[in-house]
């Protein structure tokens, strides 16, 4: 069976087609985790900030507390050790999606 000209034409615009709309796919899910990533790291800034007042905010209270004579006020032992920790773990997962994101980019690049 011998394929003409136009057929074989036909086969690799075919062929041609459907590899675009996978790489639009792949750019598509790319875009979405680049955004996650985004927003995730915008998320963890916020958080920190939100731990820095804090922090602030209770050395504030240390301060007052001592200044009238109070020991009643507990000391945070180990939150900021887990918000430090939670960082870093959100930071890696930031980092595996930005490198996702790269090699996705690099894949749809060499096709």
């Amino acid at each position: 069976m011998k394929i003409t000209m136009e057929e074989q034409v036909k086969q690799l615009v075919d062929a041609l087609h459907e590899a675009q709309q996978e790489a639009d796919k792949w750019r598509t899910g790319a875009e979405i985790y680049e955004a996650q990533a985004t927003e995730l790291q915008e998320t963890m800034q916020l958080m920190a900030e939100e731990i820095d007042q804090l922090r602030k905010e209770n050395e504030q209270l240390h301060q007052v507390a001592k200044q009238q004579g109070q020991s009643t006020l507990l000391t945070p032992t180990q939150q900021p050790e887990i918000a430090k920790q939670e960082l870093a773990r959100h930071k890696i997962i930031e980092d595996a999606l930005v490198n996702k994101i790269q090699q996705l980019e690099y894949d749809l690049a060499n096709r």
